[in-house]
């Protein structure tokens, strides 16, 4: 593998890949955690390097049994990203800790909002005009996970933008005494059993779910015969987008922006500014060096750790060149330094 100085306190890996077009390229990737601040107040002061800091993913890791379960954390094996993903691993958690059947979370990066309604546990029960939801059981807090969103399997299939959730059924006398879901957008709320909402979801959609999956491109018997092991001819970017509708920016974060949590804490909201670190990545090849500037590309919120984690990403093309590959460089620009 490729030689990688890394230069900031933050950990660091470095892959091969092949684009698109399917040329060789390098990529650099770092991944920066932070201490977020107490809940209950905001605060202008930067945030903390953590002392212990998250290594890129590797593979891919889910909260259960893969195929059971949703995605926790994605291996960091994109070449590249069109904009930056925001997600955000934590719960929803009543005001105060005291229970109540409903509540409401909110995540806000920069121009970005997404916002959830959060309900107990409710059924599907037989009353005199066909099935009704129950009453919600009153909760402390729950799992923001797609395991509680709208989805999951029934006799005719599974949902596939969310085929691990609940509230996805064939027929009336399936959703009878089943669950509905307990996370919903607020503008997509189920009224009835053969609603079909799309799944509302903080964390990473895997990459078999939609919209991920259509993005994929096709491989068929003609891409086995004409360009395996290359992409297919219409593969789309967007497949490297983990992050759920809402959560997607289309174009690349600077790092500064406002971030406001709400809901997620007994303790109330959690405001802040993302770090403004700016990140240099350089590739020595023999008789070649370039340098660029890395781009976030990833922003990470996970407020029961106390942690936030950004992702810092660089390409640099290396078609039939990678033999003569010397040395990778990644570390911090100084306050006022250009970056090219």
């Amino acid at each position: 593998m490729p030689a990688l100085n890394n230069l900031t306190p933050f950990a660091a890996t470095d892959f091969l890949s092949l684009t698109k077009q399917g040329e060789e390229c390098l990529v650099l990737v770092v991944a920066g955690s932070f201490v977020l601040p107490p809940a209950g107040r905001s605060t202008n002061a930067p945030l903390a390097v953590c002392e212990e800091q998250l290594q890129p993913a590797t593979t891919d890791t889910y909260w259960g049994e893969p195929e059971k379960s949703s995605l926790r954390y994605e291996s960091q094996s994109a070449y590249t990203r069109p904009g930056t993903d925001v997600l955000l691993h934590g719960r929803a958690w009543a005001p105060r800790g005291r229970k109540v059947t409903r509540t409401q979370v909110a995540v806000r990066v920069g121009a970005l909002e997404k916002r959830a309604v959060v309900s107990g546990t409710r059924v599907w029960y037989r009353s005199l005009v066909g099935l009704s939801a129950s009453d919600a059981l009153p909760f402390e807090s729950l799992p923001l996970r797609y395991e509680y969103a709208f989805g999951g399997t029934s006799a005719s299939g599974h949902e596939t933008r969310n085929p691990v959730g609940r509230g996805f059924y064939a027929s009336a006398k399936e959703a009878e005494e089943k669950r509905l879901p307990s996370i919903e957008a607020p503008e997509s709320l189920v009224r009835g059993w053969a609603d079909r909402p799309p799944p509302c979801g903080f964390g990473p959609v895997a990459r078999h779910w939609q919209p991920r999956l259509g993005w994929a491109g096709t491989y068929d018997a003609a891409w086995v015969e004409k360009r395996a092991p290359l992409w297919p001819a219409d593969f789309d970017e967007r497949s490297f987008h983990a992050a759920p509708e809402g959560l997607r920016a289309s174009t690349l974060l600077r790092s500064g922006e406002p971030v406001v949590l709400e809901g997620l804490s007994p303790d109330g909201p959690l405001a802040f500014t993302l770090p403004t670190h700016r990140l240099l990545a350089r590739c020595t090849f023999a008789g070649r060096r370039e340098t660029r500037r890395m781009v976030l590309d990833t922003v990470l919120l996970e407020p029961e750790e106390r942690r936030l984690v950004l992702t810092w990403r660089a390409t640099f093309p290396a078609h039939r060149q990678l033999a003569t590959h010397e040395v990778s460089t990644v570390r911090v620009l100084l306050p006022g330094e250009d970056a090219p």
